[in-house]
């Protein structure tokens, strides 16, 4: 008998670890009780994920709209992989917990499309925060948002989600404000850092400027060595009414998650706004 639920055990197991990249996330996030939906921009489909919270108040109130990062998009910084969704589930845990309505909106080619036909490799690697990622994208946030009655939009990227968002936040309906984290603000200067080819089909977020009245708070980790504070920093002073901050101990993936609730409510009170 203990040898049968051994089996079952380690088939489980094999099972699991030769599931995609993207199966692996839609299960984590069925696990924590997020309801996926599916809208399309015209040219991609995308995959929404919605929290507990948003029926408890849809009339009047604010919406958080998470952005994930580039996750995987080459094996071993050489190989184009085929399906870039994150191996690291962080956004998922910082979304779990949010006691606001929230939202998180999936990147065209990510969350099991990269093989769709709209797809190709150019849109995680070259073309990643390319004009048509970033239409795509605001396209399908405001078809969502429209038949709802949000009074406030709050975008927060992670990471490449923090440059979309940077992008995107002027064209969204309702917009508030943008809150980044350990995000990628200055393409151009990123990739010198890194010795990477140059994103030769994206947008640079670092070449546009937000309306003042869209607030902006850009958090950075002091230890984070894939984006590195300076390069936050700099983009954060272009705007004066931009607020940094600066997390000393937490590296690009630490530790975010760890206290979320407490981070957003730091955010909503310099912000002069309630927080549930």
């Amino acid at each position: 008998m203990k040898l049968h639920y051994f089996l079952i055990l380690a088939s489980c197991l094999i099972l699991f670890s030769c599931a995609t990249p993207s199966e692996k996330f839609i299960s984590k996030a069925d696990a924590m009780g997020f309801k996926g939906v599916f809208i399309d921009s015209g040219q991609f489909r995308h995959r929404i994920y919605v929290n507990k919270h948003i029926q408890k108040k849809s009339v009047q109130s604010v919406i958080h709209v998470y952005l994930d990062g580039d996750g995987t998009p080459f094996e071993k910084h050489r190989w184009i992989t085929n399906d870039p969704t994150p191996r690291n589930h962080l956004i998922l845990r910082m979304m779990e917990q949010d006691l606001s309505p929230a939202i998180l909106l999936g990147r065209p080619c990510y969350l099991g499309f990269s093989q769709s036909t709209a797809c190709h490799n150019k849109y995680w690697t070259s073309h990643r925060y390319s004009e048509q990622i970033v239409s795509g994208m605001i396209k399908a946030l405001n078809a969502w948002l429209q038949p709802r009655q949000y009074k406030e939009v709050v975008l927060i990227g992670y990471s490449g989600g923090g440059a979309l968002a940077m992008l995107m936040a002027s064209a969204i309906k309702s917009i508030d404000s943008v809150v980044t984290v350990a995000a990628n603000l200055d393409v151009v200067a990123w990739s010198r850092l890194h010795g990477y080819s140059p994103l030769s089909g994206s947008l640079n977020p670092a070449d546009f400027s937000l309306p003042e009245n869209i607030k902006q708070f850009h958090l950075s980790g002091g230890r984070d060595d894939v984006v590195p504070e300076s390069i936050v920093k700099k983009i954060a002073k272009k705007n004066s009414k931009a607020k940094f901050m600066l997390f000393e101990q937490y590296t690009h993936q630490c530790c975010w998650d760890d206290d979320w609730r407490r981070i957003l409510a730091t955010i909503f009170l310099l912000d002069n706004h309630s927080y549930e």
